[in-house]
């Protein structure tokens, strides 16, 4: 009698821990597709509340971009130019989901950023006195330079560059990028 019931536990014992590894693994494969599914498809999350993509540019001159939305997280990519521009793609709390003209992306916080516009050339350019072809030439922009964008036409940018002087005009705002959502 005594080893039916020590059998009868043993089932009882199999059939309960069965039961708990089943619903363990259950709720852990529910639990990982949840959150999977949460970070795919939203792309704000306690965030700004502003739209998505957007460009900024950089407050300082040194700054980090880390590889997740924390200090904790280490350093990606360091940027050493004020007034560079960034897309943000993405929101966390305080910290921004950001990529560059050559798809460098990572995290910064809101901090560093500002909402001054700029904007980087992207090809060999001429800067305008007017949004147009036949106006007179001011200078030829080089790509990579660095300019902040004053206005917007449908397709032309009036721009500032500042360097020992400064110039102002316009340049097509396909040879921007920052000007558009690029």
């Amino acid at each position: 009698m005594r080893n039916v019931k020590i059998h009868m536990f043993m089932i009882k014992s199999k059939i309960i821990l069965s039961f708990l590894i089943f619903f363990i693994i259950s709720l852990l494969f529910f639990i990982e597709n949840a959150l999977s599914n949460n970070k795919e498809s939203r792309v704000s999350i306690n965030g700004s509340g502003l739209k998505i993509p957007r460009i900024v540019s950089l407050k300082n001159s040194l700054t980090f971009m880390r590889s997740g939305p924390g200090k904790e997280f280490p350093v990606k990519f360091e940027f050493k130019k004020k007034g560079y521009p960034l897309k943000i793609i993405a929101e966390y709390n305080n910290w921004r989901k950001v990529t560059t003209f050559n798809n460098i992306t990572g995290w910064m916080h809101t901090q560093l950023l500002s909402s001054v516009r700029m904007g980087l050339v992207t090809k060999t350019t001429l800067l305008k006195m007017t949004p147009s072809n036949s106006g007179d030439t001011l200078a030829k922009l080089l790509p990579n330079l660095l300019i902040k964008i004053n206005k917007c036409q449908e397709n032309w940018c009036k721009i500032e560059i500042v360097k020992r002087k400064i110039f102002i005009g316009w340049v097509k705002k396909d040879t921007i990028w920052g000007s558009t959502k690029n």
